[in-house]
């Protein structure tokens, strides 16, 4: 199987606390990627105001924001749009 590209990746982070904030190493499980490389992505997102970290009972949860439920709305009509074209994220 090919390498998700980061459109991908970035996808399945936000579809992931879209159904469920969680805490990193949880998202890290879920999303398929080692933390080492989840890690910078989160800080990204996080400094761009697309997901928020609020300290849970023991560890952090990472949550959407507003911002990041616009961003996925966005990717999801993106997405929509290439496979109407018969175009996918990797073509």
């Amino acid at each position: 199987m090919p390498k998700r590209t980061r459109v991908e990746i970035l996808i399945d982070i936000l579809e992931t606390l879209a159904h469920d904030p969680t805490n990193p190493t949880r998202l890290a499980t879920l999303v398929n990627m080692p933390y080492d490389r989840l890690k910078p992505i989160m800080m990204e997102l996080e400094a761009k105001g697309i997901v928020k970290r609020t300290r849970g009972s023991r560890s952090s949860i990472f949550e959407l924001t507003p911002k990041g439920m616009e961003l996925l709305r966005e990717l999801r009509r993106l997405k929509k749009v290439l496979q109407d074209f018969g175009l996918s994220l990797r073509d």
